[in-house]
This record gives C-alpha cells, sequence and structure tokens, in this order.
C-alpha cells in the first residue's frame, strides 16, 4: 500500500508548480529498496541514485533513465541536472555528497534519502559511518545525525514514509512556469551583469567577479561571456579553469551553443581564429599558459587561495564566478582571503551578484533546510570584509579589552548541537579561515571522539545569553596505539605501504624515521585555528595555542604538531609560537598548490630526547628538498617556499653520532626501497644522503640514475627500469656502508 501512497503523492504533486522537496523513506533494507524501485519505475526524466551497495530492482530494464553512481564519485555529477535523486544512506551519510548533490535538482524535483528507522538512524550512522575517522576510535551514536533528524522534523515540508506511517506534505510554490529560462537566453539579471563584465573587459587589466547561491544561472553567464568575447577579440586566447572539469561543462555548454548561433560562418570559424570549444585546463596547470590569455574561473572558492591570486596577478582579464555558500563550505574563506586582495591587484574589479534562482523557484524549501544542516549560520552576502584593526587604530583600546576578557571553554558536544547559535559561529569561524572546510568537517566535530573544540570567548559563563565567540581550535588526538611485537600494521606504516585512517602526523613520522614510537606516543595535532577576522594579528592566537599547551601539559601529551600548506604568514606564525619545521611533503596539493609541512613541539623529556636524536634526519630531508625539488622549478610559490625553507631550517646537532643516528636510518631507509618495501619518493632523501659519503668515482653512476628518476614525464616502462639498475647500483654502496656501521 506504501507504493501507491508514494505514486499518488507524486502526482499530485505534478499538478502543480511544487518546491522541491526532501522524502525519507525509513524502514528495513529491503523495505526501503521496494519504495524506492516503486519510484524509479514512475520515473520519466533524468534520476540519480547515489549507492555503493548494488540494488538490484525486480524492474531493472524499466529504468532508462536512471543513472547510478558511487557516493565517492559524486563530483562527477556537479554539472548535471536531474528530476529524481536517491541516496542510500545505509551505506553511510556523506553530508557533502548530499548536500553536492542536492543542488543538481531542478525545479519540483524530489530527494530520497534510504535510510534506517529514524529512531535507531544515529546509531546505524555510528557503525556504518560514510565518512572515515581515526583508526582505533569508536562513538556509539552519530551527534551529526540527531541534529540532523531534529532540523528535519521541524520542516513542515520534509516528507517521510515508514511501514507504518506516512507523511507526504505539497510545498506548492507561488510562482508559474512560464518564464523558465531558455537555453542562450538570458534573464534580465543575468543581462545586466553580463553587460557590465563586457565593458570591463575593455580595460587593459581587469578582474570580474560574479557571486550567487548555487543554481542562480552563473555558469550560463560565464559561458555567453566567454562566447562574447570570442567573437569580440578574436586574437585572444580563452580558457576556462574550475576544480573539477564537470564544474565547468554548463558554461562549456553555453560557449557552444552561443557561438554556433552567432553572425559567424562556422565552416570558416578558424579563420576567425574562434574556436567552437571552450578550453578546460586544470587549476595547477595555469602557469602553462600565455599571460595574454583571458582566464574563465568557474567555482573560485573550491580553489586554492594562491591560484586564484597568482592567475589575477598574472592574466590580463579574469573573470570569475563562485558560490559563497555551497557544498565546497569555502565561501566565507574566498570572502576574507581573497576578495580583499583582489581589490588592491586591480582599479577595475567588476562584482556583480545574482539573486533569483533559475534552477528551483524562490524560497526553495529543500535549499532553505539543507542550508541549516549543511552550512549553520553561512550568509550569502557579497559584503566587504572587516580591516583587521592595527596599532593606530582608534578602536585599539576597545580591542585590547575584549583580549584581556578571553576565556578559554572546551566545547562539550552534547551540548553544542543544543547551542546551534553556538555551533554556527565555530562552523563560520573555520569556514573564513581554512578554504578546504566542508560539511564533512562538521560532521566530524561532532562525531569524531578524537576532535576536541577549544575556543576564545567574551564570558567565563559557557551559558551566557550573548556568549561571542572570538577564536576556535579543533585538536585531534593522534597515537597512543598499541601493537602487539612485529605487528604487520605497523611495519606496513613503517615501510610506507600501509595507512590507517587519521593519525596524520603520527604515522607520517613513524614512515619517516622508521620508529613506531610516534604511534605509541601521546599527541595532539591542530588541526584547524581560526580567528575572527576582525581580531586577527591581536594576540588571540597565541593566547589560544598557550592554553592548548596547558592542557596538554596537564594530560601528559608527549609533543604538539601541526599540518599545513607552508606560506610565509602561516609558517612565520608556528615559529613565532616555538614551533619547529620538521618535514616538507614532497609534492604539491593539488587543491591548494602548495607543499605540506610538519611542525612541532615538544612537552616531555622522552618526546625531546626521540625529536632530537632525529634531528639531523630531518635537516637532510629538508636539504634533499631544496637542492633536488625546488632547485631548478620555476614557480613562484616555489621561490617563495624556498626562502621560508631556508629560513626556519635549524642546524644540525653536531653532538649526534651520525653512525648510531642519522646513518642507520638512512640505510634502514635505502634498505626497504632496494627489498621493494619502500618508495622511491619516501628513500630518495636518503639515497641523497648516501651520495654525499660517496668519493666521486663510487658515485658517478648512483647519481646519474638518481637524477634520470627525477625526470618528467617518464613512461612507466622507463621509469621500473632505471629503479631497478638504481637498487642494483645503490646495494653495492649499502655493502660498503654496512661494513662501516
Amino acid at each position: 500500500m506504501t507504493g501507491k501512497l508514494i505514486i499518488d503523492w507524486l502526482v499530485q504533486r505534478q499538478q502543480q508548480p511544487s518546491h522541491r522537496q526532501l522524502l525519507l523513506v525509513s524502514g528495513d533494507r529491503d523495505w526501503c529498496q521496494r519504495q524506492t524501485e516503486y519510484l524509479l519505475t514512475q520515473a520519466t526524466s533524468p534520476s540519480l541514485l547515489l549507492s555503493n551497495a548494488v540494488l538490484s530492482f525486480d524492474n531493472n530494464a524499466e529504468l532508462n533513465f536512471v543513472t547510478s553512481c558511487q557516493i565517492s564519485q559524486y563530483k562527477q555529477q556537479l554539472g548535471t541536472e536531474y528530476a529524481l535523486v536517491i541516496y542510500n544512506a545505509f551505506d553511510g551519510l556523506k553530508p557533502s555528497a548530499v548536500y553536492a548533490v542536492e543542488g543538481t535538482i531542478g525545479k519540483s524535483g524530489l530527494l530520497v534519502i534510504m535510510c534506517p528507522d529514524l529512531k535507531e538512524w544515529q546509531h546505524y550512522e555510528a557503525a556504518h559511518s560514510g565518512i572515515a575517522f581515526s583508526y582505533n576510535t569508536e562513538h556509539a551514536t552519530s551527534l551529526f545525525i540527531s541534529r540532523m533528524k531534529g532540523i528535519l522534523f521541524k520542516d513542515m515540508n520534509v516528507a517521510y514514509i515508514t511501514p507504518n506511517t506516512a507523511h507526504l506534505p505539497f510545498a506548492y510554490a507561488r510562482q508559474n512556469t512560464r518564464h523558465d529560462p531558455l537555453l542562450g537566453v538570458l534573464t534580465s539579471q543575468q543581462e545586466m551583469a553580463f553587460k557590465s563584465v563586457l565593458n570591463n573587459v575593455k580595460y587593459n587589466k581587469s578582474i570580474a567577479l560574479i557571486t550567487a547561491k548555487r543554481g542562480r544561472g552563473k555558469s550560463t553567464l560565464l559561458g555567453k561571456i566567454a562566447a562574447a568575447l570570442a567573437v569580440q577579440r578574436e586574437d585572444t586566447v580563452i580558457y576556462i579553469t574550475a576544480p573539477h572539469i564537470n564544474n565547468a561543462q554548463r558554461a562549456q555548454i553555453e560557449y557552444k551553443y552561443a557561438i554556433a548561433n552567432s553572425n559567424l560562418d562556422t565552416a570558416n570559424i578558424t579563420h576567425h581564429g574562434v574556436k567552437l570549444e571552450l578550453a578546460f585546463i586544470a587549476p595547477d596547470q595555469l602557469a602553462n599558459l600565455p599571460r595574454t590569455a583571458l582566464l574563465i574561473v568557474d567555482e573560485a572558492a573550491a580553489i586554492a587561495p594562491s591560484i586564484v591570486l597568482y592567475a589575477c596577478q598574472n592574466f590580463a582579464h579574469v573573470i570569475m564566478a563562485t558560490t559563497l555558500a555551497g557544498y565546497e563550505g569555502s565561501g566565507l574563506g574566498f570572502k576574507i582571503r581573497v576578495l580583499p586582495k583582489l581589490q588592491t591587484l586591480t582599479n577595475t574589479l567588476t562584482c556583480v551578484e545574482l539573486h533569483s534562482p533559475l534552477r528551483w523557484y524562490n524560497e526553495d524549501s529543500l535549499e532553505t533546510v539543507f542550508s541549516l544542516i549543511f552550512a549553520p549560520f553561512v550568509k550569502d552576502t557579497a559584503t566587504q570584509s572587516k580591516q583587521v584593526a592595527s596599532p593606530a587604530d582608534p578602536v585599539l583600546h576597545n580591542t585590547q579589552m575584549e583580549l584581556a576578557n578571553s576565556y578559554c571553554h572546551q566545547l562539550n558536544k552534547p551540548w553544542l548541537i543544543k547551542n546551534e547559535q553556538i555551533l554556527g559561529q565555530v562552523f563560520n569561524l573555520l569556514i573564513q579561515s581554512h578554504y578546504q572546510t566542508t560539511p564533512d568537517d562538521l560532521m566530524r566535530i561532532l562525531d569524531a571522539s578524537e576532535q576536541h573544540i577549544m575556543v576564545l570567548t567574551n564570558n567565563a559563563d559557557i551559558n551566557a545569553p550573548s556568549l561571542a565567540i572570538s577564536a576556535v581550535a579543533i585538536i585531534v588526538q593522534e597515537g597512543k596505539i598499541t601493537f602487539c611485537k612485529n605487528d604487520s600494521l605497523l611495519a606496513g606504516v613503517i615501510c610506507s605501504q600501509r595507512r590507517v585512517n587519521g593519525h596524520l602526523v603520527a604515522q607520517n613520522l613513524a614512515m619517516t624515521f622508521c620508529d613506531g614510537w610516534f604511534m605509541a606516543a601521546n599527541s595532539w595535532r591542530i588541526s584547524r585555528i581560526a580567528v575572527k577576522p576582525e581580531l586577527r594579528r591581536l594576540g588571540l592566537g597565541k593566547i589560544l595555542l598557550k592554553e592548548i599547551r596547558m592542557s596538554a601539559e596537564q594530560s601528559e601529551v608527549d609533543f604538539l604538531s601541526t599540518s599545513f600548506g607552508l606560506t610565509s604568514e602561516l609558517s612565520s606564525f608556528w615559529q613565532s609560537q616555538a614551533f619547529t619545521l620538521l618535514k616538507i611533503g614532497a609534492r604539491r596539493d593539488t587543491s591548494s598548490g602548495e607543499h605540506s609541512g610538519i611542525m612541532f613541539m615538544t612537552l616531555t623529556a622522552r618526546a625531546y630526547d626521540t625529536f632530537n636524536s632525529y634531528r639531523n634526519v630531518a635537516i637532510n630531508d629538508i636539504d634533499y628538498f631544496l637542492n633536488h625539488l625546488l632547485k631548478n622549478s620555476q614557480n613562484i610559490n616555489s621561490f617563495l617556499l624556498t626562502q621560508i625553507v631556508i629560513q626556519q631550517r635549524v642546524e644540525p646537532n653536531v653532538l649526534l653520532d651520525e653512525h648510531t643516528a642519522s646513518a642507520a636510518i638512512h640505510y634502514l631507509r635505502c634498505s626497504q626501497f632496494i627489498d621493494n618495501k619502500r618508495t622511491f619518493v619516501s628513500a630518495a632523501a636518503s639515497i641523497y644522503y648516501q651520495l654525499g659519503k660517496l668519493n666521486i668515482d663510487a658515485s658517478t653512476q648512483l647519481y646519474a640514475l638518481f637524477m634520470q628518476v627525477h625526470q618528467k614525464n617518464l613512461s612507466k616502462e622507463n621509469k621500473q627500469e632505471i629503479l631497478s639498475k638504481l637498487k642494483i647500483s645503490l646495494t653495492d654502496t649499502l655493502e660498503t656502508v654496512d661494513q662501516a656501521l
């Protein structure tokens, strides 16, 4: 009978314009799957099924309109549009995936979440998590799901059906459908933005920014603008970049349509110098473009700020569009970290904002409830960020009063989900300071037992009605894992062949120094630290770190650590707080375009002795990084990073006996590489060390092979052949070293 109820409801929803809605199908797995099948067999428009498990239906032959996708591959669906999206929450809820696919649902569409019994959902999620939590940790209930349920059941437009109950409300829209936008046709609001951007490009140097929530037609507008410029400026090469190639599809489709319907003779399109396709280029490849290229950037807030600023500094014309509060959760960070800097790069910065939704109706019920769940208190306005107070600022006195009245609290998570306003402040601060903060991070903050939240507030009473948070830190407990003797998992971690979830710094150091102590030690990693924008550079971060250190010492923590994309500003801050640079990642992060760095501070005598014994190994690794990975790079970021590393590089400990400390570690890492237990990347610094100990004759062949492996664009076969020769040559070298040890 429930299947008929759903079908009747769907039919009635289509009788007049309806808002998009959420339908929870709750019960046991088999029952939910049968209800889902009823929905899919009724589909006459494109539908999406997000599920890790393969769902088999009796009427597979009739499901002609259904696209199936693994939950982890949800980003492949961005840029598409569906009338029906079904998410299988029996595979666990991944907030970023749910929030992202919500934006692909068109007018009057439906999002269906198959979920366990509503009373048990938070316990089920704790045992079947949709996101990864740290190894060796557990939680009995999902506070994220508990909070999500509370929000959903307060919304009268949320529908649900169980084996025993049904609540199927109608959310009719006030608008009619007579003015739906057509391909190639701009709305009046888009037309105004179109003219403003084109007028701005007349200047020698221009930057344009289009902001809007999702579904407002930003990508369509970008495609239209790119086509107009291609026709007007025949000698200009135009490219589009975005976090993922699928994000650019809508703009590319609109561009192609506009070119095909222009006055140009498409048969002679090459003669005019206009390309029929709008070429995509990945963000990390922008340095390969000519400076005269005109660059279109879609979803700019989801691209590393350093890459966006590089583009704006190096290209004559950059036209960007971005969502300020979307699935990537990075819009406020863009507004705080990027927008003010754009204003210093050109006098012709143009900012336009689109307000009216095109993909769905105004006051859409699904958009409203999902914003509350996944982006609490994130404001989607293009207001100017407040300026940071300086010592000469007339408001400094008030600021100093605020600093003097700062109180540190560790937030209780069950308390936090009952205080939505405080949760909103915490999440907003994280988004403003860390562009990669996503809805998944919101779930981790609430559910991960190893993550702790410390804040500075304006009141000693955490329940004060006017409580305001000025700074927040997310601290992750790492290590404290007891392994059996000769445990294969620990051996795999030490050799870099295996990884466990979480414990980012602990297992990185265990692999780097071939020492399981780091996995057993009690350490805290400061994952995030954020200060209210108008209060930055005034000492709040220092105060919060001091409180964290005191708390760590009381908890007998061995060392504090942090890992981040190395920039001059961040590394200088951590160095000023007595943290030491220990390691630099060999590869650039594809999102940030920066090399990650690990910095640390010891708190116990045993931690001090351990880190000190590996000091020379760390210095050698950093020297290898400088001399082989950065030395010949022409990238401006590499130049800046070189200056940072040189400034923060500590001196070797001349009191350490090389043969009992550094030499032994390098020998072990090389041996693991020869035995195929360690990758070349994680052994390269030790091979570099061995080269420095050999005479010229002995090192010639080894050095030649070592440099060949670093060559770019090697085929897989050629690289394997060189690595094999390198291992043979290195074996002979280590025999001599072994005798010396």
